[in-house]
């Protein structure tokens, strides 16, 4: 199975991704932001503890992508790959990764695309016959 793919939008860029489960659902959406943002896979070895809560999915999903956005453009660390656990307590929804990166030169180091932000337009997590997808539609 594929892990995403690209999808038209008229001023920003999409891509529709797919997984089996909510756990590789997040990975597989930060692997499309990694394609988006550098258009290349790296090796990371430096590591970053992250703790995400939200009211829903969907939520959770934009929080974890934005904050990997920030992670790259404020601190310049680009993700590399996660080890991760979602889950749901009471009302939240709680998304707790161990995230391995690199420190990204952006004079060495060609960026593909600049974004701002992942969006909520026409988000919303599907279940399909075994496996879930998504629309992601990114603000550049």
């Amino acid at each position: 199975m594929r892990k995403f793919e690209l999808i038209e939008h008229t001023a920003d860029i999409g891509v529709r991704v797919y997984a089996k489960d909510l756990k590789e659902l997040f990975k597989n959406s930060a692997e499309a932001l990694v394609f988006l943002l550098v258009n290349q896979k790296k090796e990371g070895r430096k590591e970053k503890a992250i703790k995400l809560e939200a009211e829903s999915w969907e939520d959770l999903l934009v929080t974890w992508l934005n904050e990997l956005i920030s992670l790259f453009f404020a601190e310049k660390f680009l993700f590399c790959s996660c080890s991760l656990e979602v889950k749901e307590n009471r009302s939240l929804k709680i998304l707790e990764a161990k995230i391995k990166g690199i420190d990204f030169n952006p004079y060495s180091n060609k960026i593909n695309m600049e974004i701002k932000a992942a969006t909520y337009h026409n988000l919303k997590i599907k279940k399909k016959e075994d496996k879930l997808e998504v629309d992601i539609i990114f603000d550049i």
